[in-house]
């Protein structure tokens, strides 16, 4: 069998839907695994859901790699470009928004802290996109090519944005990630969020920028 006819098996849109079927399986069964051995305590907030956040974190990862073997399947990581520096986009963003919310008299922000804050910044967005890596390589790597291949960006952009908030709602209401009277406050944000990945990632034709953003987001 020639190299060409692999590739071409590995993105046959006729084999899709086992690819998906295998990546959602992998994806929930890991998911279910890390909580059920973690046995956190429903309503501890963060500091109960950061002792196995890792885990939850690679459920994606899992699931494309599933997919990848046994769909068979591609998992698109792409090249590093310049591109990787709009991923920091998200972080200044928050930066812009805190200093206009300083102006306006709605925050306060402690001038002898702000140097180490913006000092840290780059470091620690780039030690959390290690972990945001796990999520990555299954939405953008395995999941978001698939669905290209088969829909637009905007029907894409919406089954993504219905996932991702499907796949943090349940720690919410178990009181481990923000409140549920934020979750339409996520789900605004992650909208945003996905739709500017989208364009990252299509324009890099990489998962790279992806990782950083949401590395630089987590941070």
């Amino acid at each position: 069998m020639s190299e060409i006819s692999v590739i071409n098996k590995r993105v046959d849109p006729a084999h899709d839907a086992r690819r998906l079927v295998l990546f959602f399986g992998g994806l929930i069964g890991f998911y279910v695994a890390v909580i059920l051995i973690a046995k956190p305590e429903w309503g501890g907030g963060e500091g109960e859901l950061n002792k196995f956040a890792l885990g939850i974190m690679l459920a994606p990862t899992v699931g494309a790699v599933l997919a990848t073997v046994f769909g068979p399947g591609v998992i698109r990581f792409g090249k590093p470009t310049w591109w990787i520096a709009a991923g920091f986009l998200p972080a200044l963003a928050a930066l812009v928004v805190t200093f206009a919310a300083s102006a306006a008299g709605l925050v306060e922000i402690h001038g002898g802290k702000l140097g180490g804050v913006l000092l840290l910044m780059v470091p620690l967005s780039v030690v959390a996109s290690l972990s945001a890596l796990g999520e990555e390589v299954g939405w953008r790597g395995f999941l978001w090519p698939l669905m290209r291949r088969r829909s637009s960006f905007v029907a894409s952009s919406a089954v993504m944005w219905a996932i991702w908030f499907l796949y943090h709602a349940p720690l919410t209401v178990a009181g481990l990630y923000g409140t549920v009277g934020g979750l339409p406050a996520f789900g605004v944000a992650i909208l945003g969020f996905v739709l500017f990945v989208g364009v990252i990632t299509e324009r890099s034709r990489s998962i790279w920028p992806s990782v950083i953003a949401h590395g630089s987001w987590n941070a």
